[in-house]
């Protein structure tokens, strides 16, 4: 992507939107979350409410995503309570193998907390789409 690539993910955006996508340029702000439930973020020293926000389904408590984790070159003590029958084995070693797990992981409460900065994009600063929740590096 040539240029600025906030520009070329906001006209994505209004590519997808079609008809009621809004014009003009894109701006992005940074809003400070004052209220998580109603949501309610300061922009610019200005209080919006939750009516003016489209949020990303990974920020909203309840998110679920399916997880594929594998991996090989695993090491350390694994502990296997089993019992033989026969009492013949009490113990398991396991020295080469491949773990795979498949796990739904459902998102534990709310992300977004009071206090917790987050990145706004807009073209009319009436309607914000909430991009991610940010942090600073120092």
């Amino acid at each position: 992507m040539n240029g600025d690539p906030f520009s070329g993910l906001y006209n994505l955006m209004r590519t997808a939107g079609q008809e009621d996508a809004p014009t003009g340029a894109a701006r992005l702000r940074r809003g400070t979350v004052l209220t998580v439930s109603p949501l309610t973020i300061d922009v610019a020293g200005t209080t919006q409410e939750a009516d003016r926000f489209y949020i990303s389904h990974r920020l909203i408590a309840g998110h679920t995503e399916k997880l594929t984790v594998s991996g090989s070159g695993v090491s350390g003590a694994l502990d296997i309570s089993a019992s033989c029958p026969m009492g013949s084995h009490d113990d398991m070693s396991i020295l080469r193998g491949t773990v795979a797990l498949n796990a739904v992981a459902t998102q534990d409460g709310p992300v977004l907390q009071a206090g917790d900065e987050v990145l706004l994009l807009t073209t009319d600063d009436q309607t914000f789409y909430i991009i991610d929740k940010v942090v600073s590096c120092a």
